[in-house]
């Protein structure tokens, strides 16, 4: 509390002034409870030493507070005043404002809610004066009409299709389904009331138990409906599972009678003989395999091939029309004739396939396969000439189990009946021969093995030497073809078989230039001897082409000096072609007549023919150390063949006493298993041969041994 003297209170100097602090903060004073605002500030009147040092003065400044506050109080006044108005004209703008967007906007949405509720109609929304939510209207209009043309043009489309559609979606907890989807089905009368998703998959399950026809291609289910009228309506029927917020199942039945009619017909058409009503091949086999599958069920079975007999010539005397009623009538007979365990088939124009099976024994098969055979013999036709027709028809038997026990082996074996039939006597029907087939079979696979020969010159050849009967050196190699295949193992078949099919050319074609390519490669490796000539053995009526002999000179120029080519003797020699033979450019014309004396010799022959060599069969060579008459035959031909300067050659030389006589009777050349036998790389001379020669020509310069 300060109570320093002034002049006196406001008004009155003398008065004292007591101040009261009020705020220290902004030096706010009570006076005489009136508010007072007041600054002190002390003064320094007196020095230290000065008698009123102790005095201590303020400086006291004073002004009511209503006074220094009533400008700043009327401003807040008219301030507060101005935001109050302020706040009351923007709720009057505000709320005038948002009426005036409300009414609008609720009744767009009111429109659009409207629109929601009438799928069918394009929505028409009001106009609000506002440019975005104009433009939000338009938009949504536009939108829906464009939905609303898109899903038109679709209804129209389905009308305009044949087939009749219907669908559902399944969810957890509810059922939507077209209102034609149950009487696609059949199930109208059976539809849930209410429809749940229980109830809904229960009765698709009865559905499924009822109609289930088959899987489509798609693997979706296709339905066989039966409708009142006594036909059926296939339905197939779509199933799609979404996922998403809620997993759903979509389903859509399609109407697909006409397709399935129409693919029955093409099946019925594909499995189905059109003429005779019986299986086609792929029919019959899919279902024979079937029962293949199921072996309990076939018991005692057989396979039964057919051929008509008459079909050709009943196609060349009265026409094809007849001749398919006759295959027609053969089929008719046969479907009448045969028991429900019967698989028929026609295979081709005159061929049938009949399996019978599910019997106890043969005995019991047999028995009807004679009624079939009797009922086909009562079948008549009548001919446009008046003559009665009999179904005649060859046949093949194979029993199943006994034959086979896969319906291939079966109809293989059945097959090779009937041809036997046919080729023998027509009109009946014979069982399975296996030793028949074996035999034949054989003869097939010699036919296949020769013509692998031919392609690939599967042949060899070996070598036999020829010696000379002074010196024991060799002279000259015989080429020898050697065969080694299943079912060919001797050059007589190989021969005996290009006989018979006319192909002799194409073994004498091999035999030279394979003969001589193995003879050239010998010769260049030192095996064979360098100077030594070749003797192939050619077939006497067959020669090389003109291209045969120019591809030869270029290939073996220096064989053609030192070939000889062996004929052997025959009564029909063909001197043309021997003449084409003997004036090959380049050959030297070295012709040997083979195996004389064994049945056909005569000087004529040895006249056309002139050859440079003549070899003694080894008929005559056999056991002419003892037979007299063998000794005279090879001394005459001895001489007449040096008068004419040809060589001799005793081939087939076994023994020391056959090789003694006929060096003796003069022959030139020696060959024979006891001098060496044919060999890849024959070995050298036997000694012993060696030495027997060795010894007469020593005799023969020195007959007194001195």
């Amino acid at each position: 509390m300060l109570r320093p003297h002034c002049d006196g209170q406001p008004g009155s100097a003398d008065e004292s002034l007591t101040l009261r602090l009020h705020s220290a903060q902004t030096r706010r004073y009570l006076f005489s409870d009136a508010l007072y605002i007041a600054s002190v500030s002390p003064l320094n009147l007196y020095s230290r030493n000065a008698p009123f040092s102790d005095e201590h003065w303020l400086l006291v400044g004073s002004v009511p507070a209503v006074q220094l506050f009533a400008f700043a109080q009327r401003l807040q006044q008219l301030l507060s005043f101005i935001i109050l108005i302020t706040l009351a004209v923007g709720f009057v703008c505000s709320w005038l404002i948002s009426r005036r967007l409300a009414r609008p906007v609720a009744k767009l949405s009111a429109e659009v809610a409207a629109a929601e509720t009438d799928s069918s109609a394009i929505p028409h929304l009001s106009t609000t004066g506002i440019r975005e939510l104009d433009q939000f209207s338009s938009a949504f209009t536009q939108l829906s009409k464009d939905v609303l043309d898109s899903s038109t043009r679709f209804l129209r489309i389905m009308k305009l299709a044949s087939a009749e559609l219907g669908g559902y979606e399944l969810r957890d907890d509810s059922v939507y389904v077209t209102d034609n989807f149950f009487s696609m089905l059949g199930l109208a009368q059976e539809q849930p009331d209410p429809l749940t998703p229980k109830a809904f998959r229960a009765l698709m399950g009865t559905l499924e138990q009822r109609w289930f026809y088959r899987l489509s291609p798609a693997n979706n289910k296709v339905f066989a409906i039966p409708q009142p009228d006594g036909s059926t309506h296939y339905i197939t029927l779509r199933v799609t599972h979404i996922l998403g917020e809620s997993a759903s199942e979509v389903g859509l039945a399609e109407d697909m009678t006409t397709t399935v009619l129409e693919q029955q017909r093409i099946e019925h058409e594909r499995d189905y003989d059109t003429l005779t009503g019986l299986y086609r091949r792929r029919a019959f086999d899919r279902a024979c395999e079937a029962l293949f599958q199921q072996p309990e069920k076939l018991g005692c079975a057989a396979l039964l091939m057919m051929d008509l007999d008459n079909l050709k010539q009943i196609n060349d005397t009265y026409g094809h029309d007849w001749g398919d009623q006759y295959i027609r009538q053969t089929g008719q007979c046969f479907a009448a004739n045969t028991p429900a365990n019967t698989i028929c088939s026609r295979l081709s124009g005159d061929e049938f396939l009949i399996f019978f099976y599910g019997y106890q024994d043969q005995k019991q098969l047999r028995a009807q396969l004679e009624l079939l055979s009797a009922a086909l013999q009562r079948s008549v036709s009548i001919l446009p000439n008046g003559k009665q027709l009999h179904i005649s028809i060859s046949g093949g038997i194979a029993w199943y189990p006994t034959d086979g026990h896969d319906l291939l082996t079966l109809k293989k074996y059945a097959d090779f009946a009937m041809y036997q039939v046919k080729h023998s006597h027509k009109g009946r029907m014979c069982d399975f021969d296996i030793g028949s087939y074996h035999q034949e079979a054989y003869a097939a696979q010699t036919q296949q093995d020769f013509e692998r020969l031919l392609q690939e010159e599967l042949v060899s050849y070996h070598f036999q030497p020829i010696y000379s009967a002074r010196s024991g050196r060799i002279a000259a190699y015989e080429a020898l073809m050697r065969v080694d295949l299943p079912t060919l193992h001797s050059p007589a078949q190989v021969m005996q078989l290009a006989h018979e099919t006319g192909r002799l050319y194409e073994i004498e074609r091999i035999t030279v230039f394979h003969s001589s390519a193995i003879f050239q490669r010998m010769q260049a490796q030192g095996l064979f001897q360098s100077d030594a000539l070749l003797f192939i053995n050619s077939i006497t009526n067959v020669s090389l082409t003109n291209e045969d002999v120019e591809e030869y000179a270029q290939r073996y120029p220096e064989l053609l000096k030192r070939l000889v080519v062996e004929i052997t003797e025959q009564e029909d020699l063909d001197r043309a072609c021997l003449e084409r033979k003997r004036n090959v450019p380049g050959f030297s014309g070295s012709f040997a007549l083979d195996d004389y004396g064994s049945g056909y010799s005569n000087e004529l022959n040895l006249l056309e023919l002139s050859p440079r060599y003549i070899k003694i069969d080894i008929s005559i060579v056999r056991g002419i150390d003892t037979d007299r008459d063998k000794q005279q035959i090879v001394s005459n031909i001895v001489a007449y063949a040096h008068a004419r300067s040809m060589q001799l050659i005793a081939e087939g030389i076994e023994t020391e006493a056959q090789l003694r006589t006929v060096i003796g009777l003069g022959v030139d050349l020696l060959q024979g298993y006891y001098l060496s036998r044919p060999a890849a790389v024959p070995a050298p001379i036997a000694p012993a041969a060696q030495a027997v020669i060795d010894q007469l020509e020593h005799q023969r310069f020195d007959p007194l041994g001195l």
